[in-house]
This record gives structure tokens, sequence and C-alpha cells, in this order.
């Protein structure tokens, strides 16, 4: 018998979400320039940030 490996995403949905995209970085290589991408919620609530030079996204708690 074939055994099942996770293949990616199996459920999507649309969310209301404001993204705003920006620069940062001044463009050193202490301080490389690129497009951070910023979720918020419609209340104005940072929801994720995701950085590209960082390993991990930021994640808001609360």
């Amino acid at each position: 018998m074939d055994q099942c490996y996770p293949r990616g995403v199996d459920s999507a949905k649309v969310i209301e979400v404001i993204e705003t995209k920006s620069a940062r970085g001044a463009g050193t290589p202490a301080q490389p320039a690129r497009i951070v991408t910023e979720y918020w919620s419609l209340n104005g609530k940072k929801l994720a940030e995701f950085d590209p030079i960082r390993k991990e996204a930021f994640n808001h708690d609360g």
C-alpha cells in the first residue's frame, strides 16, 4: 500500500485584512534595502509582518 505524505495546502479562504508593503533599510550591508509586507486588522491592529531578511515572520500575539 502506498504511503500518504503531506503535500501542501488543503484549504484556503479569503479573509479581510489590510496588506501594506513598504521599503525598509538604508541599502548598506548592515541594513539591506528590501520591501517589508505587513498585515493589519480593519481596526488597525498589526497582525503579522514578513521581512525577507529575517528567518522568521513576525506574528503579533496581542
